[in-house]
């Protein structure tokens, strides 16, 4: 049962691609309708998702403004994040993602005070 499931992962693999979206910036709001800044970077792999960026550059942007800034960075939430990726992307582009994998999410509050402070020590 090991070897077939082996056989079944690695045949998986040799016509899965890869795909790195770096750095995708986006907006989104806290649970108070504050504003904060989202750094994401994440890959996919999936089937043929290489000639499709610009597709799946649109997803995770939509799948991301679905979210609160404090749900998007527990475990749950990432979870549903990559749930809600695959889901969407096979939906909206019939694009078929395997694994979805978290690289970074950073949250910058307040950017709009953190440029004020920068100007003011200038």
């Amino acid at each position: 049962m090991k070897k077939l499931f082996l056989l079944l992962l690695t045949n998986l693999s040799l016509f899965a691609g890869l795909l790195t979206l770096d750095q995708i910036d986006t907006t989104i709001l806290l649970k108070n309708r504050t504003p904060v800044n989202v750094k994401l970077s994440i890959a996919l792999q999936g089937r043929d998702i290489e000639e499709s960026e610009m597709e799946l550059i649109d997803v995770v942007q939509t799948v991301v403004g679905g979210f609160w800034a404090e749900s998007l960075v527990t475990t749950q939430g990432k979870q549903q994040f990559k749930k809600m990726v695959i889901d969407l992307a096979n939906k909206q582009y019939g694009i078929e993602i395997d694994f979805v994998y978290i690289r970074n999410i950073r949250i910058e509050t307040n950017p709009l005070e953190q440029c004020r402070e920068l100007l003011k020590r200038r």
